[in-house]
This record gives C-alpha cells, sequence and structure tokens, in this order.
C-alpha cells in the first residue's frame, strides 16, 4: 500500500508541474499577443499624426491638377504635368517601394487625362477656324502623346477641309475661259499640297510610314484636281476640237503641279495620265475637222498654184526657229493646200 501511495504521490505532482506550465504558457501568449496590439494601434497612431511627404501630396493633386489644366485648355502646361507624372511612375517602379495600388491609380491617371487631353487636340485640329500655326502646335502636342499615325492623319484632313472650303468661291459655270477656272484651282490644291508636305515634313521628318501617308494623299488629291479640270475646262473644248484650249488647261495645271518636285512629291506623271484621253480627243476631233475642211476646199479649188499670202508668210518666218530649217522654204501651192498648211501650223503651235 505505501508504494500504491507513493506512485499516486508522484503521478499528481506531474500533472500539477504540467497544468503550471499550461497555465504560464498560456499566460504569456496572451501578453505577447496584448503587446503587438499595442504596437499596431501605436503605428496606426504614428502614420495618422506624421505629416505627408512632397510626393504624396503631388500624387493627390495629380488628378486635380491636370483637370484644370485641360478645362483652361492650357495645352503645354498639361503636357508638362504628364511628363513629370510618366517619369514618377517609372521612378516607382523601379524602386518597388510604393503601394501597387498607388502606383495603379497614378498610371489611371495619366491615361485618362491623356486620353481627353488628345481629343480637345483632335477636335481644335478638325475646326476651319484654326489657325495654321494652332494647327501645327495640335497637332505636334497629339504626336507628342505617343499618337502620331492619328496625329498625321488629321494634320492631312485638315489641309483637306481647309482646301475643300476655299473652293467653293469657284464656279465654274461663270467663267467662258478654261483656263481662268483651271488656274484658280490649281493655285488652290497645289498650293494645299505644298503646306500639308511642309508640315509633315516639320512635325514627323522623313519617317517612312508618314512620307508614304503623304504621298498617297497628295496622288489622290491631284487625280480629284484632274477630275474637276476634264469636267468642267477641257471636256467641251475636246469634244469640240479644241486642241488648244485643251492644251493650255494642262499646261497651266502641270506648271503649278510642278511647284511639288522640290517637296519631292512628283505628280507630273500622275496628271499627263490622266489628262492624256482627252488631248488625244481633242487632238482627233481637230484632225477630223482639218480632213473634212480640206476635202471641201480641195472640191472647190481651182487647182492654180500660188505662193502663201502675206500674212501666212510673216506667220511662217515667224516661226521658222519652231518649226525647223524645212519651214523657210514657201513653195507654190493651191489655196487648199495652204489653207491646209494653216491649219496644221495652228495645231502644232498649240502645243
Amino acid at each position: 500500500m505505501e508504494g500504491e501511495l507513493l506512485s499516486i504521490r508522484n503521478l499528481l505532482s506531474t500533472q500539477a508541474t504540467l497544468i503550471h506550465g499550461l497555465v504560464e504558457g498560456v499566460n504569456i501568449d496572451s501578453l505577447s499577443l496584448k503587446a503587438s496590439e499595442g504596437s499596431m494601434v501605436n503605428g496606426l497612431e504614428n502614420v495618422e499624426d506624421r505629416e505627408p511627404t512632397d510626393l504624396e501630396r503631388w500624387l493627390a493633386e495629380f488628378p486635380d491638377m491636370l483637370d484644370v489644366l485641360l478645362a483652361e485648355r492650357r495645352v503645354d502646361e498639361a503636357l508638362a504635368v504628364i511628363d513629370e507624372g510618366e517619369r514618377i511612375a517609372a521612378e516607382m517602379k523601379k524602386t518597388e517601394l510604393s503601394s501597387p495600388g498607388i502606383l495603379r491609380s497614378l498610371e489611371i491617371a495619366i491615361t485618362e487625362r491623356g486620353q481627353k487631353l488628345a481629343d480637345q487636340l483632335a477636335e481644335a485640329a478638325c475646326q476651319p477656324s484654326t489657325r495654321s500655326s494652332e494647327l501645327r502646335a495640335a497637332i505636334s502636342a497629339l504626336k507628342k502623346l505617343g499618337d502620331g499615325p492619328r496625329a498625321h492623319s488629321l494634320l492631312l484632313n485638315a489641309h483637306l477641309q481647309r482646301y475643300r472650303y476655299n473652293m467653293q468661291s469657284l464656279c465654274p459655270s461663270s467663267t467662258s475661259y478654261g483656263g481662268a477656272y483651271t488656274a484658280a484651282l490649281s493655285q488652290i490644291v497645289f498650293s494645299a499640297i505644298v503646306q500639308a508636305a511642309s508640315d509633315s515634313l516639320a512635325i514627323f521628318g522623313k519617317e517612312r510610314e508618314y512620307r508614304s501617308e503623304l504621298v498617297m494623299w497628295a496622288t489622290k488629291q491631284t487625280e480629284a484636281f484632274a477630275g474637276l479640270v476634264k469636267r468642267h475646262a477641257i471636256a467641251s473644248s475636246a469634244a469640240a476640237g479644241g486642241l488648244r484650249a485643251a492644251a493650255e488647261c494642262v499646261q497651266i495645271a502641270l506648271g503649278h503641279c510642278s511647284l511639288l518636285e522640290a517637296r519631292g512629291l512628283a505628280l507630273c506623271p500622275v496628271l499627263l495620265k490622266l489628262f492624256r484621253p482627252s488631248v488625244e480627243q481633242a487632238l482627233n476631233a481637230n484632225l477630223k475637222r482639218i480632213e473634212e475642211s480640206t476635202a471641201a476646199l480641195a472640191a472647190a479649188d481651182d487647182w492654180v498654184l500660188t505662193y502663201p499670202p502675206t500674212s501666212t508668210r510673216q506667220s511662217g518666218r515667224s516661226s521658222v526657229t519652231s518649226l525647223g530649217n524645212a519651214a523657210a522654204f514657201q513653195h507654190k501651192l493651191t489655196s487648199s493646200a495652204h489653207r491646209f498648211n494653216l491649219m496644221v501650223q495652228v495645231n502644232i503651235l498649240s502645243f
């Protein structure tokens, strides 16, 4: 029995020791938890009591600052603020010390305000009342925002709208002389192409993408110009055999178009290709008229050989340098032959 009692006493002592140990462990954990909670509360209080840094203040004011600049259309200052925001965002990504939420908010603000500024610039570029200097500034700012293709297309479209507006004052039906209409229209169209090429080079340089778009645009405007000249100035002359009038319109158009070669735009071959059918029509109609007139004159000719009339001789002598030495000799011909030579010379001098 004494042995049994000793074993029970030892067991009770062991259990008492275990219970005391568990109680002490629970007290230590609760104390450490309370200490950590206290430190967190103190930290939050310290954060709330701490003054914000210059960067934190700038980040908080950034969206409102841009909104004010956009509302007042202060483009240059808005661009500078956006550039500063992009620089700060890049630095925050490198250091990786800032909160991802703050960085994301900054990037969203930059994107949204940048798009709003781009829309404002595009709207200004589309207005016919925008001056040339303002147009170039808007297109340049839009390019700085990283939207170069859209900016270049808007530039070309702005020049297109301007010269179409200037064309409204031209009325082909009120002109009895096709050359006057051709000259006025050429001045408007090719001046617009020259200005567009100058602005494109100044803002976008000689980058292949923009250069190709400029060439295609200029070619399209040249084709449209040729269609208007053919419809309102050459078609009627060509159908009636008016070779001189048709040739003069073509020469006027080519003279204005040749000014583009200094800008690297060789569009004269485009005009020649488009005008050639009309000129050939005028030439064929004129030759047919000469043939019919010569046949009628020959039928009524007395077949007496004479020298050319004095007026024809003088005109023939004045055109010796252009027609060659073969025209320097005058021969005795019939009246119908002299008339035929005169009509041929008039057609040759049309060119």
